[in-house]
């Protein structure tokens, strides 16, 4: 048994609402560990707070994946939106900065950096980042919406 799998098992457990299963291997899985995979169980573990309503604890979780990774470009993206949650915004801004940059294969920063942008009425820098999202994942249906969105109001203002 390694560290990978028991992440992997852990994750499973997650999806099959087996909670205390779950943290468990997380737990082993960090036990097991070296310093190429702390950072995705750290990651997964943040994903799982999320799943369960435990903001602080994967605000916690993917500060402390950044920290074992300061590349972990996934990390930075999810940090960024519980920033946002937080009304934390200069900071979210730039943990999708962060990603976009370490990652410019990854749809997911663009998209939330464009609605940032949205939300603070920067619709000129919402397009522009949105228009990114959209040429890395052409189909994915949430930016699409949001550049229709964003179409409309340069339509109508």
């Amino acid at each position: 048994v390694n560290s990978e799998l028991l992440n992997n098992i852990g994750l499973c457990c997650f999806h099959a609402g087996q909670y205390d299963i779950c943290l468990g291997c997380f737990e082993r899985a960090l036990l097991l560990c070296d310093d190429d995979t702390v950072a995705d169980i750290w990651y997964n573990i943040g994903q799982v707070a999320i799943g369960i309503g435990d903001q602080n604890l994967a605000y916690r979780a993917f500060k402390t994946a950044i920290s074992n990774d300061g590349n972990h470009a996934e990390s930075f993206t999810n940090l960024g939106i519980l920033q946002v949650h937080k009304g934390s915004l200069q900071k979210a801004k730039g943990s999708f900065e962060a990603a976009e940059k370490l990652a410019p294969h990854l749809h997911e920063p663009f998209y939330n950096s464009a609605l940032l942008a949205q939300k603070i009425g920067n619709f000129q820098v919402a397009y522009k980042k949105v228009k990114l999202a959209l040429e890395i994942f052409p189909e994915h249906q949430d930016s699409k919406n949001l550049l229709l969105k964003l179409e409309s109001h340069f339509t109508t203002n």
